[in-house]
């Protein structure tokens, strides 16, 4: 007999499937955004989900076309709402503000997630400003939408883990891990 247990997705409860832990949820989107760096290439893979209450989106960053880490762990969009409430709407603002949306470290994902939002309207350049941006859009008109998604019932992983591109496991990165990368000669 599966027992179902309580966890949460950022700041919004969620069911787990027993000894699993995989969890139930919406997929509501998978899409493509382009990475925002002058030099970068390719683009980040992500999916829109909700719970199965479709209360509230949260994004995960599922791909990344070309290096970097990045955390696979599925972020709220409340608390990306909650990153950005006291900043000033018309005010230019760099993607680091968006870093604790996340508990995972990478330092590749306040920028992906800055991708994600320009390629769902949310956020644009911000003029004569390199590398900042303006929250644009309608956010509840937006959310209103992507809930309103028939989507597909899937399960989640658990979140936490962070990925290197290029399907490296070995090289993985764990959020936990504590040594530094080497430099130089041995």
């Amino acid at each position: 007999m599966n027992q179902t247990d309580t966890t949460s997705i950022g700041d919004v409860p969620a069911e787990t499937t027993g000894a699993s832990g995989l969890r139930p949820c919406w997929l509501l989107k998978s899409a493509k955004a382009n990475k925002l760096g002058k030099h970068a290439e390719g683009g980040i893979h992500y999916q829109i989900l909700t719970d199965s209450q479709r209360q509230d989106p949260s994004f995960r960053i599922v791909g990344n076309e070309g290096g970097g880490y990045f955390s696979k762990e599925v972020v709220a969009f409340g608390n990306v709402e909650a990153c950005l409430a006291t900043h000033p709407q018309e005010q230019p603002f760099p993607s680091k503000l968006l870093q604790t949306a996340f508990t995972g470290r990478s330092s590749n994902n306040a920028g992906f997630l800055a991708a994600i939002l320009r390629a769902e309207g949310l956020l644009t350049l911000a003029p004569d400003t390199e590398g900042r941006h303006v929250i644009s859009g309608d956010w509840a008109a937006w959310k209103a939408s992507v809930l309103a998604e028939q989507g597909q019932p899937v399960e989640s992983e658990p979140a936490g883990k962070e990925e290197k591109a290029g399907g490296n496991e070995a090289a993985a990165s764990s959020a936990d891990e504590k040594d530094p990368p080497r430099r130089g000669k041995k």
